[in-house]
């Protein structure tokens, strides 16, 4: 029998099985007609994505079946998922950086607690250290005197040009 006859008939095979509703039937037609290299026709390509989609499906039920019995265990297991705040450690933020709540979702901090700050602080000093010593003593002095005169020429409110650029 010639390839393309026996094709031929396969894909017969496959569409009298699908119309009797034999999957499992056409599932093995399908993977015969892949092994002998044929084409596959519409109803071939069609059958064969329900198949992969079915896949994925089971797949994807799998998955979520996973993930929600992991989810029930984890919560039956911990019951202190929830944060709960220190009442006095709520008071000392407010209090230290006098914190003011206009609205739902708008807080203003009005002042710096020095404890926090001293550190941040003295890591930008030598930082700042550091890096004037890697320019030349004359140039630094240069380039602070001109930071130093375009801070005062300042208006308030208004930005310095060479920060806009």
């Amino acid at each position: 029998m010639n390839n393309p006859i026996r094709n031929w008939w396969r894909s017969q095979q496959f569409k009298l099985s699908l119309r009797r509703g034999d999957i499992r039937h056409s599932t093995q037609l399908l993977q015969e007609i892949q092994k002998s290299g044929a084409r596959f026709s519409w109803l071939e390509k069609l059958f064969r994505d329900k198949l992969q989609l079915e896949r994925y499906s089971q797949e994807y039920k799998r998955q979520t079946e996973t993930l929600n019995k992991q989810l029930t265990e984890a919560s039956q297991e911990k019951d202190d998922f929830i944060l709960i705040p220190d009442e006095e450690f709520v008071k000392y933020i407010y209090k230290a950086f006098n914190l003011i709540q206009h609205d739902e979702y708008k807080l203003q901090s009005t002042s710096i607690d020095e404890r926090i700050f001293d550190d941040f602080e003295s890591k930008l000093v030598e930082y700042l250290k550091e890096e004037f010593s890697k320019i030349p003593e004359k140039q630094l002095f240069i380039k602070l005197e001109d930071g130093l005169e375009d801070i005062n020429n300042l208006k308030i409110g208004q930005d310095p040009d060479y920060l806009l650029v």
